[in-house]
């Protein structure tokens, strides 16, 4: 009587058929049923981090485009309402990530509400002068001719302390330098020195300078910019030409500029003849 029999076990809809013999003894299968039983687990465990994994691609990218969508300002430069509604995003961004319990819309819908919002307000504070004052507030003088506006300091809520600083932060000596300062909406100091204060110019001097225009960066880690070039209305060829006068390539240039006024900055790559 052959002491081997056969044993068929069918998981979705795949046989797998075991001979038990004396070469098939119950080690050898408690071994094969561990390897699967690790090979799920680590499978599961792989599926569990790609989902924070997605979750926070989605989320980047959705944060990028609504920066992106509400427009290029710095931290210091932005308006109430852009302030609030970049606060907002961050905040709604940072939920699906740190919770996998909660939908990845739940985030997502709430963070193109307020772009859209954003934009809507944005459009309308353009139409109305009045709106617009009531979104972003308006500039405030806080100092005239010297002297500084006591009334609009305490409106304001700031101290004499933090004008100073931010005069000293403007190369401003003195308040009695100042003709006028006026608060931004945006919370920034503007400041116009009185006459005697201001910087010499070329014009008080009675010199006329050479004009310069606007520089473009047209080769940049020896490859060429084409959108500075149809700026420039010029073509790659006309680049290659005026490198070749001076006996260098495209290839060794590190960075090249160019204005309408035909001024050129060019510096070469290091180590290169």
């Amino acid at each position: 009587m052959s002491t081997s029999f056969r044993l068929q076990i069918c998981e979705n809809c795949r046989a797998y058929f075991f001979v038990f013999s004396p070469y098939y003894t119950m080690p050898n299968i408690y071994s094969f049923y561990s390897g699967k039983l690790c090979d799920f687990h680590k499978q599961r465990r792989c599926g569990r981090m790609a989902v924070p994994l997605l979750r926070t691609l989605i989320l980047y990218c959705a944060v990028i485009c609504a920066v992106r969508l509400m427009g290029k300002r710095q931290i210091g430069e932005l308006d109430p309402s852009e302030l609030v509604v970049t606060i907002l995003v961050s905040d709604l961004a940072a939920v699906p990530m740190q919770d996998l319990g909660i939908p990845l819309l739940s985030g997502l819908v709430p963070i193109a509400t307020l772009v859209v919002l954003e934009i809507f307000l944005s459009f309308a504070a353009l139409k109305s002068r009045r709106f617009r004052r009531l979104l972003n507030g308006q500039p405030a003088i806080i100092i005239r001719k010297g002297q500084l506006d006591i009334d609009k300091l305490r409106q304001m809520r700031l101290t004499t302390d933090e004008v100073i600083e931010t005069l000293r932060k403007q190369n401003v000596a003195a308040v009695s330098d100042v003709k006028y300062g006026v608060i931004e909406p945006d919370g920034t100091l503007t400041v116009i020195l009185k006459q005697p204060q201001q910087p010499v110019t070329a014009e008080m001097l009675g010199i006329t300078p050479k004009d310069t225009g606007l520089p473009l960066v047209v080769v940049s880690d020896g490859k060429v910019v084409p959108r500075s070039l149809e700026l420039l209305h010029l073509s790659p060829a006309d680049i290659e030409r005026r490198l070749k006068n001076q006996s260098i390539a495209v290839e060794d240039v590190f960075l090249m500029t160019l204005d309408d006024c035909g001024n050129t900055f060019l510096q070469k790559k290091e180590g290169r003849a």
